[in-house]
This record gives C-alpha cells, sequence and structure tokens, in this order.
C-alpha cells in the first residue's frame, strides 16, 4: 500500500476520540524510555573509565622509578585497544579527580566529566558539578557557564552556597523570577506580533524552560477561564516543583500597563478558586513585557509584590557600542 492509499483508507475511517492526546503520550513515553537507556549507557561508560583509570595509576605506580612508563603505556593502549592518547589522559585525569567510585555522581555523563576534569580548582569543580546536578544542564550548558566564571562571579557577590545548602534552605518567590528574560534564540524576525512571540516560545519549549530554570514544568498553554459568562484564556501555565502552585504567565509585546495587573488578579483568583488542591500553595502570576517602569510597577503591584511579579524580555543581546553608550549616560 503506498502512501496515497494510506492516507485516502485514514481519511475514510472515522474520527477516533482522544487519538492525538494518546499519540502524543505514548510518543513522550517512548522518547523518555530511550533518554534512560541513553543515560543507562553512558553510565557504564563512566564507570568502566573510572576502572580503566583505576588500573593504569595503579600500573603507574608499580613503575613510578620509570619516569618514561605513562606514555609509553599510553602509546601501547592506543594501539591495542583503539583509544586515543587524548582520551587515556582523560581517563587517567578523570581518576585522579574522583579516586573513590562510590563518589562519583550518576547524574552526569562522560561528557560532563571531560569538561569538569578541566578545571583543575577543586572547590570550582565541586560548584559546577553541583551546579550541573541540580539545574539539570547539559554539557554545553555546563562548558558556557564555566567560560562565562559563573563561580567567580557568585563567589564575588558573596553568594556562594553548596548543594546541601540550598537544599535546606526554603524557596522564595523573589528567588525565582528574573528581571530580564532573554528570549535571543527565538530569532524572531523585526516586525513580530505578540502570537509570533507566544508560538515561537512554545516551538522552542526546552530552551524556553532552560530560560525560566530547572524546577518549571509546562502545564497548558491558552488556558480557557470563565468568568462572568465570558471566556478568556492564560498565554501560559507553568507548576515550579520548588514551590509547588501555579505559575501563570502573561506575554505583553506592549510597556507594562495597570490593566494588566487586573487581567492577572482576575486569573488568579479563578485558579485560586478552582485549580488549588490540597497541598499546593497559592497560585503566582507573572507578567512579562517588552519594557516597564519601576514606579508605574510599584504602584500598580501595591500589596500584590508577593503575588504578581513583572519582568521584561529582550529578543537581542545589546552590542558592546550600546552598552558602552548606556553606561556613558
Amino acid at each position: 500500500m503506498n502512501r496515497k492509499e494510506i492516507s485516502q483508507k485514514k481519511s475514510s475511517e472515522p474520527v477516533l476520540e482522544n487519538y492525538q492526546e494518546i499519540l502524543r503520550d505514548i510518543r513522550s513515553i517512548l522518547e523518555k524510555a530511550k533518554s534512560r537507556a541513553y543515560r543507562a549507557v553512558d553510565n557504564i561508560r563512566v564507570q568502566t573509565y573510572w576502572q580503566i583509570g583505576e588500573r593504569i595509576v595503579r600500573a603507574e605506580l608499580e613503575h613510578k622509578d620509570r619516569a618514561d612508563y605513562g606514555d609509553r603505556l599510553a602509546d601501547r593502549l592506543e594501539e591495542d585497544i583503539g583509544l586515543s592518547k587524548r582520551d587515556i589522559y582523560r581517563i587517567i585525569q578523570f581518576f585522579r579527580y574522583y579516586p573513590i567510585m562510590t563518589a562519583v555522581p550518576s547524574q552526569l555523563s562522560w561528557s560532563h566529566y571531560i569538561e569538569l576534569i578541566q578545571v583543575s580548582d577543586s572547590s570550582k569543580r565541586k560548584f559546577y558539578e553541583s551546579r550541573a546536578i541540580s539545574e539539570a544542564w547539559s554539557t554545553r550548558d555546563l562548558r558556557k557557564q564555566v567560560k562565562s566564571g559563573l563561580y567567580e562571579h557568585i563567589l564575588k557577590e558573596g553568594k556562594l552556597t553548596t548543594m546541601t545548602s540550598q537544599a535546606l534552605k526554603p524557596i522564595e518567590p523573589e528567588e525565582v523570577f528574573k528581571d530580564v528574560y532573554n528570549f535571543e534564540f527565538l530569532e524572531l524576525k523585526k516586525d513580530y506580533k505578540e502570537e509570533d512571540l507566544k508560538s515561537a516560545l512554545l516551538d522552542k519549549v526546552e530552551d524556553f524552560l532552560r530560560e525560566f530554570g530547572p524546577e518549571f514544568f509546562v502545564g497548558r498553554r491558552e488556558v480557557p477561564i470563565l468568568i462572568g459568562g465570558n471566556y478568556d484564556r492564560v498565554d501560559l501555565e507553568l507548576f515550579h516543583a520548588g514551590l509547588l502552585c501555579y505559575i501563570l504567565v502573561e506575554i505583553k509585546i506592549e510597556k507594562f500597563k495597570h490593566s494588566h495587573v487586573s487581567q492577572m488578579y482576575s486569573y488568579l483568583n479563578w485558579y485560586k478558586e478552582n485549580k488549588m488542591r490540597k497541598g499546593q500553595q497559592l497560585p503566582i502570576g507573572l507578567i512579562i513585557c517588552k519594557t516597564m517602569d519601576e514606579e508605574t510597577v510599584h504602584y500598580a503591584l501595591g500589596d500584590l509584590r508577593k503575588e504578581i511579579f513583572v519582568s521584561e524580555y529582550i529578543t537581542n543581546l545589546p552590542t558592546e557600542k550600546e552598552i558602552k553608550e548606556e553606561l556613558e549616560k
């Protein structure tokens, strides 16, 4: 049966209720299964490389009277087992930095460890290791954060904490939301509309959530709300694992207005009465605007500062020239 015949057959079949939802869920299950399988294989790889590193270092110690033994051993292993000398030296370094197998975090891949073993300072390396685990960084994220000097920046601000102390500290809403969100990854055209922005965000949902943070989960978009016999729609419904509450997001391509707060407050009240469950905290609103005036936001929010947050977004990072001009002002 060719594609045309298959298509004709499908079109003639009766509508199967909820099929698209079922199909989406099954595809999600399969993707998660693949991801778990890949992680399991990579974890075996990490353990294997640790054992190889331990065996090589043990041999070096047994022949420490021969200065060239390690290099000669790497040459022979490259020829006989197919690992490059570069990989062999990485494996050796990996074992030296992580000499106790049970202390090697299983959440990280070998690619993560390649980045981590390039950080010679043990405190700095432990910081990036903990952050990579707690914030589910990809290898690319980890490399980017190391290169940007995140450790030095946080150390300078006096905000350096361990993963354990972070876990014990209650999360406050003020710590969750940013003042400015970077939507540069959307690559929007110059004259984009509000719908273009929302669609682009959902099309690149993984990058979108990475910009928000590791503990945000997508609920639904364009969530219908019935108030006074009229339907309205929340742009995006998120859920935050740390705060244990719904986050309602409204995105505006205009400057912040007082009316944005009243609209959001109505949505929050509806969620309090119709969506909250036992154990959840009160919902929080996030309004993301093109620009905002601090004084307008201050008086518009009033006593709602703990319930509604206002942020800006950018679609292009400023150039060096623009930064200098702003500083001169």
